[in-house]
This record gives C-alpha cells, structure tokens and sequence, in this order.
C-alpha cells in the first residue's frame, strides 16, 4: 500500500465518521441541543465547550474512551500515593465531585462505560447508534450517500 491510498483510506474514515455523526445529531436531535437564544458571552462558551465534549466523545468514541481510561488508571495510580489518598479523600467528600460526575454523565450519556476492546469504539456507544437508526429508521437518502456513484 502506497502513502496515497493510505491516506485516502483515512479520509474515507473520517468522510464516514462524520456521516455517522451526522446522523446521530439528526436522528436523536436532543443529543445536540440548539444554543440558548439569551446566552451572554460567558454562558455561551460554556455551552460551546459542553457541546464539543459531546461532540468528541460520540464523534470519537475509540478516542474518548482510550483517554478516558487512561485518566483513570492515572488518578488511581495517584490515589495510591500519600499525597493522592489525601487528595482522594478530599474529593471523596465534596459536592463537587458529585456535581462533576453528573455534568459528565450528561455529556457522554454514559457510552464510555461497559465492555470494549483496546481501540475500539464502546458497546453503548454502538447500542446509542443502533437506537438512532432502528428507533428513527434508517432513511433511504442518508444510505445513498455511503453508496459509490453507479453502485446499484
């Protein structure tokens, strides 16, 4: 394989990668809710910022998961120092952690969690998918677009 096709096999991936996404933001629309009319500055870029954790976790859910993981296993590596068991037990008793914990599970809608093998894209997030497409069906003009000109 030459660098030419390998690059045109990575664009395709993407060109499909953001085909799918597309059709979870147009079959699920509350997954991508619309920006607030009366937003000021501040709360604007909050949720600009929110909508773009959403936006990678369901547009890369290989990637999210992978850097999920890894943060993980960091913060337990961490708590199991002095310094990160003192930190951990801070955080274990604060409302903040809680609040976090929810703000998060909002945004990722809970697809990171569950099986998944190295590199690959998590279960729920594959189940999320499958609910897009089978509860909303799978419109006829969006498969057209995966299908090659003069394809039948």
């Amino acid at each position: 394989m030459n660098p030419e096709d390998l690059v045109g096999m990575l664009a395709e991936v993407e060109r499909i990668r953001e085909l799918t996404l597309d059709l979870v933001e147009r079959s699920v629309p509350p997954l991508m809710p619309a920006p607030p009319t009366d937003a000021d500055g501040t709360e604007r870029a909050v949720f600009e910022l929110l909508l773009g954790v959403r936006r990678a976790v369901l547009g890369n859910p290989a990637a999210a998961r992978g850097l999920h993981d890894l943060l993980v296993a960091e913060g337990r590596r961490h708590a199991d120092t002095p310094t990160g068991a003192e930190l951990r037990d801070a955080l274990a008793a604060s409302s903040a952690v809680d609040n976090l914990r929810r703000i998060w599970e909002t945004l990722s809608l809970n697809v990171l969690d569950g099986p998944a093998a190295s590199n690959t894209a998590p279960d729920a997030w594959a189940e999320l998918l499958a609910d897009a497409i089978i509860g909303h069906g799978l419109d006829s003009s969006v498969l057209g677009r995966f299908r090659p000109e003069g394809f039948a």
